[in-house]
């Protein structure tokens, strides 16, 4: 996400890099030892968030990345490079409830194949004994707005779309995720975002 004011735009930096080339609209293709890798920055403008979307997908997608990004704890990644030096790189990272509610919003973007590899990681996020409790206690505690927001996205593609879910996920390599899978995640999900008031 690409939010901060006054700083030259992540992309910018990205497309600098040596032997980087840019995908439009808004990625760029990264060299490394492993073959080239696709980085996508996603801009979220303050306006956004000042002036929230009366829809919710669009309000889900701005409030999410906020959120992931106004919280999201700083991460050290220690490499060797091709040529043997050490490279150390600190990088925020994104906690499980704003990763869940980034990928719920995405879904609908998505081709078929990144859509069950979204659904996918939700169901892990949700149900991993170590980001589970997690990710439902800060969806219990976020803005009622991004709550009902996520209740929503919830209810549409684990509910609603259930069986077009589990197919897609099933596809992305979920073989062991089956239809009571995607019910449980639906019910922990959507009791964490209810509001009493809501």
């Amino acid at each position: 996400m690409d939010r901060l004011l006054g700083e030259v735009p992540q992309l910018e930096v990205l497309r600098a890099a040596d032997g980087a080339e840019p995908v439009e609209p808004s990625a760029v293709l990264l060299p490394t030892a492993f073959g080239p890798v696709k980085v996508d920055v996603l801009e979220v403008r303050q306006v956004e968030i000042d002036r929230p979307s009366d829809d919710p997908g669009d309000r889900l997608h701005a409030t999410a990345h906020a959120w992931a990004n106004d919280t999201a704890t700083d991460l050290t990644i220690e490499a060797l490079s091709a040529s043997g030096s050490h490279v150390e790189v600190t990088t925020p990272m994104a906690e499980p409830g704003p990763l869940i509610a980034m990928k719920l919003q995405a879904v609908m973007n998505r081709s078929a194949e990144k859509q069950g590899t979204d659904l996918l990681d939700i169901v892990r996020l949700a149900f991993d004994a170590a980001t589970g409790p997690v990710a439902l206690a800060q969806l219990g505690e976020v803005d009622a707005v991004i709550a009902h927001d996520i209740a929503l996205h919830v209810e549409l593609w684990f509910v609603e779309r259930r069986q077009q879910s589990l197919r897609r996920i099933l596809a992305a390599g979920g073989a062991d995720v089956a239809a009571d899978d995607l019910d449980l995640v639906a019910e922990l999900l959507a009791d964490a975002a209810h509001r009493e008031d809501g």
